[in-house]
């Protein structure tokens, strides 16, 4: 890495920079198209669920560089999230709508999100890991994948899984495979998204 960085959990102060990253790196996904307010929430609801699982890395300045959440339970878990910040989610659902009105039926969908396929399986879901595009390449991904598959082994997970696009999506793909992740099985959304599902092994950890 370029820098001096140090990994902890997710904190408050995080949430808003973390969300303005998110964009930054992923600006055409669609999380990201659902603007900064939506982000905020969904990135609020990781500080406040016993299941959840989050790595953010920091400069020597406290500034994110880039971070990883999940769950260790996802069945229930953005159910929970949006049960307890539905006020929040409810607003930026409401401007996400008026920029983007074709979004409105993908939007209710994701608020209803469970993890994507496969997520009825047993193991932990890595819902979102977002690195700064001045540090990509230097292997702060890497360090953060890692440190988060410990992390859920720690608590008792024996394997987890995540989705990702399948296709333009080249890099991301590659990332995961590298990392050891196994691609499952491949969807696609009430869209027509062809989405990748990928899992891990964590027994060993």
């Amino acid at each position: 890495m370029t820098v001096t960085v140090t990994l902890g959990p997710l904190t408050a102060a995080d949430v808003r920079p973390l969300a303005r990253l998110h964009r930054a790196a992923f600006p055409s996904f669609f999380l990201s198209t659902l603007g900064e307010p939506f982000l905020v929430q969904f990135y609020r609801g990781f500080l406040m669920d016993d299941t959840a699982v989050s790595v953010v890395a920091r400069d020597v300045r406290g500034s994110v560089l880039g971070a990883v959440v999940g769950t260790t339970q996802p069945v229930g878990f953005f159910g929970r999230l949006l049960r307890r910040r539905w006020p929040g989610f409810l607003v930026a659902s409401l401007r996400a709508v008026v920029v983007h009105p074709t979004s409105a039926p993908r939007l209710l969908r994701a608020l209803r999100y469970r993890g994507g396929a496969g997520s009825d399986s047993p193991g932990a879901l890595l819902s979102s890991i977002c690195v700064d595009p001045s540090e990509q390449r230097a292997g702060l991904g890497r360090e953060l994948i890692a440190t988060w598959a410990w992390e859920v082994a720690s608590r008792g997970a024996r394997a987890a899984f995540l989705t990702t696009d399948a296709q333009g999506n080249d890099a991301i793909n590659r990332f995961y495979r590298a990392q050891g992740w196994t691609l499952a099985e491949s969807f696609r959304t009430r869209e027509g998204r062809l989405m990748n599902r990928y899992t891990i092994s964590l027994d060993g950890r």
